[in-house]
């Protein structure tokens, strides 16, 4: 039958068309086609048209075990264990032992009522008062509340979460159904992940069962469409995040943005960008605070078909965190007069193109830029004092090839006083000079991260100068650098030492007793992966 052969592919809804063909062509359809039809409704998640269906074959077809089966299956779906029940029950009055199936059906209707008839063990869970076990539970996450189902399914309260981030297969519509009937419409965080693309309406459905919902993740696949209808629904929803798994068009972050006016935290880690395409920025993006706007498969030699911030900027005056990539900005971030972005206290760009202004944010405190030289152009010309930023507590530059300790020095002046974490990944300019003036201005003394990795004017001169002074760091990463056993060996030696982590993967020069020597020190982990370039001797890295 080419509805079965649809149902095996997966494809419901055109094995749904098929078997509601042929029922309508026939006065008394037969009892495979009925049994056919209830099980696609099922997996589209319509439990009451299987019902009924289920309920049809018993009608007619009394003596056949097909629709007791049927119906039974989707009554406890429906958590209506005890009509479950009593239809097995009726089931095995009118259906001949002899039948094909009524072994089965009787196991079933056996196994079931066995269930519910009491033990002489008791779990204490049905002792213990209500309030208790709920403060049990409260400690389980949702991957582990999930098999408590059957007992925890009155108590609302702990299904206020759904995270199906851990689940091992894909979820059915059903499942999701059900924990929104035990929660009964009060969930507040839902994590969706493991949901095929031929669920489309999964993110509708929760948003308009759960009104109160103010924490919303999609780690699937889902069309635009249905994620700005959830949008326009969710009237509390204050966090939205769209993993890289769920791509998202330019438009649809728009109109999510400009509809969905209650957003505190919005997260969107694939958007997809055709340079043709100018979005339209409306609504109030007022309460903001959390922005995240990452841009997929942009030719980075071509920024013309990059999008461009500037008609967001304005939009956006109290955000706190902004983090982009694959950008392009002609007014600058921010404009010059920086009255836009005041509070901003977390910036972090990727593939950036345009001129940044940190001097006019008084309140940032972390500072990340990858892959951009352009936007360090201003910090090699101008003069100190007019650049430094007093409140930065953390610095990550990473690919810079144009970063040197003066333009370095210009961001942060000769001693920052608030500085904790300094990142100068793959910065090929830093000199092992420049290095060693920024251990004498005592730039490293009060850091507690440390990243240098990729910088090959790392040695271990510079390593044995810096654990004389740096008491207060706590990690440390020189992956990829020229250091050898001796230089790790300096740092394992200081007695002030608070090292708690070490990262020495890919240097080459590290002998394997420094590494044992390092894994053996109690409280220090150590990460150290190492792959052999062609030619060199192979060591052994225990």
């Amino acid at each position: 039958m080419l509805g079965q052969q649809e149902y095996k592919r997966k494809n419901y809804h055109a094995a749904l068309n098929f078997f509601n063909s042929v029922i309508s062509q026939e006065k008394q359809p037969g009892i495979t086609v009925l049994d056919c039809r209830a099980a696609t409704s099922e997996k589209l998640g319509d439990l009451h048209a299987a019902l009924k269906d289920g309920r049809r074959m018993i009608s007619d077809y009394k003596s056949e075990c097909e629709g007791y089966l049927r119906t039974g299956k989707i009554l406890q779906l429906l958590d209506k264990d005890s009509v479950a029940l009593g239809i097995y029950k009726y089931g095995l009055r009118n259906v001949s032992p002899s039948a094909s199936k009524y072994q089965l059906l009787r196991e079933l209707y056996e196994s079931m009522n066995q269930k519910r008839r009491p033990r002489e063990a008791k779990d204490p869970l049905t002792v213990l008062p209500t309030e208790v076990v709920q403060m049990i539970m409260s400690y389980l996450d949702f991957k582990h509340l999930v098999n408590w189902r059957d007992y925890l399914k009155s108590t609302p309260s702990l299904w206020a979460t759904l995270d199906f981030s851990k689940a091992k297969a894909n979820v059915p519509k059903t499942a999701l159904q059900r924990y929104v009937r035990f929660s009964q419409g009060r969930v507040t965080k839902v994590v969706m992940s493991r949901f095929t693309t031929q669920q489309p309406t999964n993110v509708q459905y929760m948003v308009s069962s759960c009104k109160g919902i103010e924490h919303l993740e999609v780690d699937s696949g889902y069309a635009n469409t249905s994620l700005i209808k959830a949008g326009q629904i969710a009237k509390n929803l204050k966090c939205l995040v769209l993993s890289a798994s769920c791509p998202t068009s330019l438009d649809c972050v728009s109109q999510i943005l400009g509809k969905c006016t209650t957003l505190v935290r919005a997260e969107f880690h694939r958007i997809t960008h055709t340079g043709s395409f100018v979005p339209q920025w409306q609504g109030d993006m007022s309460r903001l605070r959390t922005l995240v706007l990452s841009v997929a498969d942009i030719d980075l030699n071509r920024p013309e078909f990059m999008p461009s911030l500037d008609p967001l900027i304005n939009m956006i005056p109290d955000i706190r965190e902004l983090r982009l990539k694959n950008w392009i900005s002609r007014i600058g971030l921010p404009k010059a007069d920086g009255l836009n972005m005041k509070y901003l206290e977390t910036l972090d760009l990727v593939n950036f193109r345009g001129e940044v202004n940190p001097e006019a944010l008084p309140s940032l405190r972390n500072l990340v830029i990858h892959d951009c030289d352009r936007t360090l152009k201003r910090f090699m010309e101008e003069p100190m004092s007019d650049l430094r930023i007093d409140s930065l507590t953390e610095l990550h530059l990473a690919i810079a090839h144009t970063l040197n300790l003066n333009s370095l020095l210009r961001l942060l002046g000769p001693k920052p006083p608030n500085l904790k974490k300094l990142r100068l990944s793959h910065c090929l300019a830093i000199t092992t000079a420049d290095l060693v003036t920024l251990i004498e201005m005592g730039v490293i003394d009060q850091l507690t991260e440390l990243d240098l990795s990729g910088t090959r004017s790392v040695t271990d001169v510079i390593i044995q100068s810096m654990a004389s002074r740096a008491h207060q760091l706590k990690k440390i990463r020189l992956s990829m650098t020229d250091i050898t056993g001796v230089g790790v060996k300096a740092l394992l030696r200081n007695p002030h030492s608070q090292l708690q982590y070490l990262g020495i993967s890919y240097c080459w020069n590290v002998s394997a007793d420094a590494v044992i020597l390092a894994r053996n020190i109690k409280g220090l982990t150590v990460e150290s992966h190492h792959q052999e370039p062609k030619g060199r001797r192979k060591i052994r890295w225990e």
